[in-house]
């Protein structure tokens, strides 16, 4: 009798016991956000992967993700977005625990052919168009310090921006030695600026609405107009994507004598379906 007794106390303690395991396993929780390192902003639509098990997910346009239920055992995660370097994290979970964490990622510096439009006034990748285009981006603007377009241009080979006179101070660009008129200025592809316009225009460009500059030297009169004798200037401008705002000042001066002050402001405003922009 003692016996069974002692059976029957050992059988109900062990479903007593499966009882209360299968109540505490509720499942885990792993929830954070995924940071950029440069500015700590959330990084949208970074995607998330179990790599000693299947499952993943995708973080939201703020950078926040949540794993829910997630069994008893260890999990390895791998954190990836496009621009940045990958990083793998590993993680305990036991019943009924929330883990939060937050993930930064690096920028991922990697090539990519450049695309040019003034080879053949369509978009083609650099290597593949039919003439040498060269071209200069914002890292050259900001490498120099320059304000205006007039004293960028100097700083690509074959340029020559020179000042023709005395009284008015204008400038004008050379191509392969050809006069100011001789040269094509273009915005966005388009002759906008006549041959009379376009050596004051210089000075009234300023970098910081362009995107880069694509110089063609050599005659193109065909496919971008008469003036294209020397070469082509073709300035993309930058496309506003987001709302921002900018005030930047420069001061400088030449043998602490002659000082020179720029003052610059920057404005770009979208609509919230990234649409329309100004």
């Amino acid at each position: 009798m003692k016996q069974y007794f002692a059976i029957l106390l050992a059988l109900i303690s062990v479903s007593v016991g499966a009882n209360t395991l299968v109540h505490k396993n509720e499942g885990g929780t792993i929830a954070g956000r995924i940071l950029d390192r440069t500015n700590n902003e959330g990084i949208p639509f970074a995607t998330l992967k179990f790599t000693n098990s299947s499952g993943g997910s995708v973080a939201n346009e703020n950078g926040e993700f949540s794993f829910s239920n997630l069994a008893r055992g260890k999990y390895t995660v791998k954190i990836q977005a496009l621009g940045y370097k990958a990083i793998q994290r590993d993680f305990t979970i036991e019943e009924n625990t929330t883990i939060e964490e937050n993930f930064v990622l690096e920028e991922l510096a990697f090539l990519v052919d450049e695309v040019v439009v003034s080879a053949s006034r369509n978009e083609v990748s650099r290597k593949n168009a039919p003439v040498v285009v060269n071209v200069m981006s914002t890292k050259l603007f900001e490498t120099v310090n320059s304000t205006d377009l007039a004293k960028s241009l100097s700083y690509q080979s074959g340029l020559r921006v020179e000042n023709n006179c005395q009284n008015c101070g204008f400038p004008q660009v050379r191509i392969n030695g050809l006069e100011g008129p001789y040269s094509q200025i273009l915005i966005n592809s388009r002759p906008i600026i006549s041959a009379l316009s376009g050596v004051y225009g210089l000075e009234q460009i300023p970098v910081n609405m362009i995107e880069r500059v694509e110089v063609v030297r050599g005659g193109g009169s065909a496919l971008f107009g008469a003036n294209a004798v020397g070469g082509t200037i073709n300035i993309i401008t930058k496309d506003p994507i987001s709302n921002s705002f900018q005030v930047a000042s420069t001061l400088s001066s030449y043998n602490g004598q002659s000082w020179e002050q720029y003052v610059g402001a920057n404005a770009s405003l979208v609509d919230k379906d990234n649409v329309y922009g100004l």
